[in-house]
């Protein structure tokens, strides 16, 4: 337990440190929101004006496929629904970090309304986490290289000798970061 905790604490330190020194590296605006600046609260791939389009691919399914494979569990519709709710906990967490850090509660209150419970209600569960990345993705630029980053050390911190997905038989099970080692 206290591994994994250390794992997720080093990965989120990682992100708002790459996230923050990408932010003063590319603001040339005073400080402060701007509407620019702005959250898209809504629209999975619907970017604001001036916004890039995503390039990290989705995660669903490939991503999914390629860690489940990994670790040796067969993506079921159980272990791919599983997977993709630790994910989407790890983007949760490392989500609040950046909108503290950055004061924006309002995008906050809206990325919680949005995915505490677990999305709309005609929202497939396993598209959430690539939900939760294309919000992020719109809400600020200085997330984009941040996110690209992450996706590889999210990959490895699933398949390296220390990844709790090891733990778990055939089938994972739902709450994983909730469990104890």
């Amino acid at each position: 337990m206290n591994l994994f905790l250390l794992l997720i604490l080093i990965a989120l330190v990682w992100l708002v440190l790459a996230a923050v020194r990408k932010t003063m590296s590319t603001s040339t605006a005073s400080p402060g929101r701007s509407r620019a600046s702005e959250p898209v609260a809504r629209g999975p791939a619907a970017p604001s004006r001036g916004v890039e389009p995503r390039d990290i691919p989705p995660l669903f399914p490939d991503f999914y496929h390629g860690v489940l494979f990994a670790v040796g569990k067969e993506p079921s519709p159980q272990n791919l629904l599983a997977l993709s709710e630790y994910i989407g906990q790890m983007l949760s967490l490392n989500a609040v970090v950046w909108f503290q850090k950055t004061g924006d509660t309002g995008a906050q209150e809206r990325f919680m309304d949005r995915f505490r419970g677990g999305g709309d209600d005609d929202q497939k569960l396993e598209m959430i986490p690539d939900d939760m990345i294309d919000f992020l993705w719109a809400w600020r630029p200085s997330t984009h290289q941040a996110l690209r980053d992450w996706i590889p050390d999210l990959e490895q911190m699933l398949t390296g000798p220390d990844s709790r997905l090891w733990n778990f038989g055939d089938e994972l099970p739902f709450g994983i970061w909730e469990m104890e080692d």
